[in-house]
């Protein structure tokens, strides 16, 4: 079974453009190495995402599934794939993240809050989503800010006090490839990496989906 734990930065890579489903794959950056492989299914209402050792897909280590088809809050489980162990859920804050910035809740595998994935630019992303409703010019600046780059980081913060970094991703998009790179080499707490893994798979399919 693939050690993540030693990885301090993981790049996760994706086409810009695929028709059905989602496929990532997850490399060593220092040494360009195909470390992991992320599917998911094309016709899944819920969402349901395996994570890989390599694109066999003979090695299953994580699986991601949604509890709800339709809901303005989406619970994501995220479960050890040998075992059927609960790791933890993430909860996707819609409203929040559809008009001010992403935002999502992640809760341990008792149901207690754990920590959260937001968006750090507050005001990039307040023009990612209401700018293109600008007359004539806001359709080619919303495009133009599709590339620019975006940042996310990730924190544990179980009693609602001062939160501590687990880690920071890039968003990075070019009109051939998606990346996403997750980088925990300053981290203050450090969490399970299957639940870093899920938490930036559900991120890069969430943006495939969207741009489709």
């Amino acid at each position: 079974m693939m050690d993540y734990s030693k990885y301090s930065v993981l790049e996760f890579r994706r086409k810009f453009f695929k028709l059905f489903g989602a496929e990532i794959s997850i490399f060593d950056p220092n040494t360009d190495t195909l470390i992991g492989f992320i599917k998911m299914k094309a016709w899944s209402l819920k969402g349901d995402i395996r994570v890989f050792t390599d694109k066999s897909m003979t090695s299953e280590i994580v699986r991601i599934g949604g509890r709800q088809v339709i809901s303005l809050q989406k619970v994501y489980d995220v479960y050890d794939s040998t075992n059927g162990a609960t790791i933890a859920s993430i909860r996707q804050k819609t409203l929040r993240s559809q008009f001010v910035r992403d935002h999502m809740d992640i809760y341990d595998a008792n149901g207690k809050l754990y920590g959260f994935v937001q968006e750090t630019s507050s005001g990039l992303a307040l023009a990612r989503r209401w700018i293109g409703v600008i007359p004539i010019i806001g359709p080619f600046i919303e495009l133009a800010l599709m590339f620019i780059v975006q940042t996310f980081s990730v924190n544990y913060d179980p009693s609602g006090n001062v939160p501590k970094l687990v880690g920071s991703i890039v968003h990075k998009k070019n009109p051939l490839v998606v990346k996403m790179r997750l980088d925990t080499s300053s981290a203050e707490y450090k969490f399970d990496p299957r639940l870093n893994i899920a938490v930036v798979s559900l991120l890069s399919v969430k943006d495939a989906v969207k741009n489709r």
